[in-house]
């Protein structure tokens, strides 16, 4: 008797481990394509990494100017030293900028976004790469990101979302006050940069 309960026991354990549902996309990430500012496409799913870290930007958002010098920080860290991981600012050109309908082609609205983040970049000293993200990718109410800053983290075979930091990573100005950080080595920690 012991031996078929024990031999049951295995059969439905290997029949549930085999049956599970294969890790996927939740929330259509795995669609989620965009412009950088020269114009090449970038589609996430596709990217050769392992990790990628989208921060989700807007040039109305305070918030999202204070945590700048420790976006700058991050980004350089992860060129110099994660090659398997990468740091992208995303924008939805249709929340940029003022006065957009939905209907507007992408082109259009592309490009007026473009404009207006050239110029954040000068004036804010953005280093992050810039990549404006095509729909249904949005920022709304109702949807994955309601609002900003947020940065989300992916793992990317298949492309899912792991971690989702809402607010600022920091508002730090000062590098050594940015290293000193909570969130900011929390962040740095959830992103596989350290252990703590």
């Amino acid at each position: 008797m012991g031996f078929m309960k024990a031999s049951l026991i295995l059969t439905v354990s290997l029949c549930l481990i085999s049956c599970a549902p294969a890790k996927s996309s939740y929330f259509g990430e795995e669609s989620w394509v965009g412009l950088t500012a020269s114009g090449a496409e970038i589609s996430f799913s596709r990217l050769e990494k392992e990790e990628i870290a989208l921060n989700v930007y807007s040039p109305d958002c305070v918030p999202c100017w204070k945590e700048i010098p420790a976006l700058n920080l991050l980004h350089a860290e992860i060129e110099s030293q994660f090659p398997s991981k990468a740091l992208y600012m995303i924008v939805d050109p249709y929340q940029i900028v003022p006065d957009i309908t939905d209907d507007r082609p992408f082109g259009d609205v592309y490009k007026l976004a473009k404009t207006r983040m050239d110029i954040e970049v000068k004036n804010r000293k953005i280093q992050v790469p810039i990549v404006f993200m095509k729909p249904p990718f949005r920022v709304k109410e109702g949807g994955l990101i309601t609002g900003t800053p947020e940065t989300l983290l992916f793992v990317t075979k298949p492309m899912r979302l792991y971690y989702n930091f809402l607010g600022s990573i920091s508002e730090q100005t000062s590098v050594d006050n940015i290293r000193k950080d909570a969130k900011f080595n929390f962040f740095r920690y959830q992103f596989g940069m350290e252990s703590l």
